[in-house]
């Protein structure tokens, strides 16, 4: 790749985007395998869906300190590349584990490894692009790399549905799920020999926080998956005293990480037991489970835009109290529709309307969530306040993770479903009064002066 220097910043004059397609196989990998990681625990190594909640509580407790460590280290060393090689190492090493388990043991080690050693490449693939793009260019780097990562998660849905539907009985299925996961596993091996090649080092250094102004929050594609695990993120907390002082966060967004904290929890709780529910309630295949799933990633793939568009036109309060409202009328209706005595397809039909909207309702929470934050933070605090809105994310779907898969296991799913719910009606009420559309008073925190 040629490069070239202008203005501190390294420019390609050919293929300079090349490397975004580096992260299409690591997409691919994660998108075929995403909704296989519960299934197979209570397919391939039977597994209960207490132990679903389990691991993804592993992998998210996992994820949520490795991003901050990963992030922190990338910034202080100064390098980029090789977080980025570990982070596709990882899921290679992860998901070629998960094919090989034979026991529980190993599967929960698995888990383990994805969600600390894949964290890696997370919160540095962005930043190459703020670091190898002139300023003016970044908001539509990072739309163009997130399109290739995103088309990269549904063409790995749509390769888990069609390789899974060649199986034609229990056994056959469970060697084609392991079959499937060693195959994910070599193309994130791929990415990683593709990153060797084409992933620049860039020769200049951009802060995280150049970022909060510069880059529509709407651009970051996100998919929603039964454990905390982004594949993008900008901004990680500074783990410090200073950073960390509870006078660095306006009191309107303390109140509103206990909205997310509740959220998150009631998403994670909801999907935990989703997948078992369909495979092991309704006689679902697992083909037909990624159909499902592949009606909500499409869903949220196409909307991100029009939900930004509708948060800049509204507000991000008014786009989070619907999308909740959504989720609080949706989770339950997953149950209900199964009381119609549908036939198959007139119930995947139901299902993938349903799930499709619960996609849409992610859109909107995701880019508002981070919309709201990025407004009620300390100007001068926004990356840490970003940051740990992303932590609590992951402290939620720890929880419900757990949570999920317990009460499932010992009530059952209608409850679990019920509950998911309440919790999300719970952050609802807590979200009604506050005042999330003003920023606050003082542009940096009232002690940063003094510090």
């Amino acid at each position: 790749m040629v490069q070239a220097q202008k203005d501190g910043v390294t420019i390609s004059k050919e293929g300079g985007d090349r490397w975004y397609y580096t992260f299409l196989p690591y997409n691919v990998a994660g998108g075929s395998t995403s909704p296989m990681i519960p299934l197979f625990i209570t397919e391939g190594l039977k597994g209960t869906v207490a132990q679903v909640g389990l691991v993804g509580a592993i992998s998210s407790m996992a994820s949520v300190p490795a991003n901050i460590i990963w992030g922190n280290l990338s910034d202080t060393t100064k390098k980029r590349k090789i977080f980025v090689l570990i982070g596709f190492l990882g899921m290679a090493i992860s998901l070629l584990l998960m094919g090989l388990s034979m026991d529980m043991g190993t599967y929960y080690f698995a888990n383990f490894i994805l969600g600390a050693i894949a964290a890696a490449a997370a919160p540095v693939s962005t930043v190459i692009i703020l670091e190898t793009f002139k300023k003016e260019e970044w908001a539509r780097r990072i739309g163009d790399f997130s399109k290739i990562s995103g088309v990269g998660w549904v063409l790995g849905l749509v390769l888990g549905t069609i390789w899974l539907q060649l199986a034609s009985d229990d056994g056959t299925v469970v060697s084609a799920m392991r079959g499937l996961f060693i195959t994910a596993s070599a193309l994130a091996l791929v990415s990683v020999f593709l990153a060797i090649k084409w992933v620049p080092e860039p020769t200049k250094r951009v802060e995280r926080k150049d970022a909060v102004e510069e880059v529509p929050l709407s651009r970051l594609i996100h998919f929603e998956r039964g454990r905390y695990g982004p594949t993008k993120i900008i901004h990680i907390m500074k783990v410090s005293a200073h950073n960390l002082s509870p006078r660095n966060f306006p009191s309107s967004l303390k109140l509103y990480y206990v909205v997310t904290l509740l959220a998150f929890t009631g998403f994670l709780t909801f999907y935990t037991a989703f997948p078992i529910f369909l495979k092991r309630e309704l006689g679902l295949s697992i083909s037909e489970v990624f159909i499902v799933y592949l009606a909500s990633s499409v869903t949220s793939a196409l909307t991100y835009s029009l939900a930004g568009r509708w948060t800049s036109a509204v507000g991000g309060k008014k786009v989070q109290i619907l999308a909740f409202l959504g989720r609080i009328l949706l989770f339950p209706m997953v149950f209900l529709v199964t009381l119609l005595d549908l036939e198959l397809w007139p119930l995947m039909a139901a299902l993938c309307a349903l799930h499709a909207l619960i996609g849409f309702c992610w859109a909107s929470l995701s880019v508002a969530g981070s919309t709201i934050v990025s407004r009620i933070s300390y100007r001068d605090f926004r990356t840490e306040s970003l940051g740990a809105y992303n932590a609590i994310m992951g402290i939620g779907a720890i929880i419900g993770s757990l949570i999920g898969g317990l009460v499932a296991e010992t009530m059952g799913y209608q409850i679990t479903f019920i509950l998911a719910s309440f919790l999300v009606l719970s952050a609802l009420l807590l979200l009604l009064p506050l005042n999330l559309d003003k920023e606050p008073n003082e542009e940096i925190a009232p002690h940063a002066i003094e510090a």
